[in-house]
């Protein structure tokens, strides 16, 4: 008995916290991007600026659609790994408050593999639950890293879609966009889906 809970023990800490096998990003993301200015000899101030605005709010709308999956997507992500991290923590909280002390206090050296086996259990997953939180898969990590990308990307969208901004800045804040998006894939720690 004391084997099978050791080995559930070891698969569901080891399985929670190893690394990530696959470290590919989608490859769209190294799809080139660029926005360049159209200048027309032909064409008058005013022609050029509407189409340079066209422009910009083609690739503004490029940009949202290249971001929005990659923010939503991790936002599940998140949630699923604070679910699982929750999880593990109330197993632990529940097998070391009220299953440890119960079957101490029916007959403790009948249920002396059951209190060690369950109060290592408690142990192991208060461990576990400190493990995923460094290693950045408790869910909070991502959520964490996800807004201050969606602030930098924010700011940057908001810039691309300032009239009042020169075509330079507005074509600038498009490219930090996209590149935030970009690191956002590498910046997030995953599980892996075989865990």
């Amino acid at each position: 008995m004391k084997l099978i809970v050791l080995a559930v023990l070891s698969t569901v800490v080891a399985g929670c916290t190893s690394a990530p096998t696959d470290l590919s990003v989608d490859a769209s993301t190294a799809k080139t991007f660029s926005v360049k200015k159209i200048t027309d000899s032909g064409k008058s101030t005013k022609q050029l600026d509407q189409e340079n605005q066209e422009l910009i709010e083609a690739k503004l709308a490029e940009v949202l659609n290249f971001c929005l999956p990659r923010l939503s997507g991790y936002e599940q992500k998140s949630a699923n790994q604070a679910r699982m991290a929750y999880w593990l923590s109330m197993s632990g909280l529940l097998a070391g408050s009220v299953a440890v002390p119960a079957l101490a206090a029916a007959s403790p050296s009948a249920n002396a593999a059951w209190v060690a086996g369950l109060g290592g259990w408690a142990g192991a997953t208060n461990f576990a639950g400190q493990a995923l939180k460094e290693s950045g898969l408790s869910g909070s990590a991502i959520a964490q890293t996800r807004n201050e990308i969606i602030r930098g990307v924010t700011d940057q969208i908001e810039a691309a879609s300032d009239g009042a901004k020169t075509f330079e800045e507005r074509r600038n804040a498009l490219m930090k966009a996209r590149a935030s998006c970009v690191m956002y894939e590498i910046a997030v720690p995953t599980i892996p889906s075989n865990a």
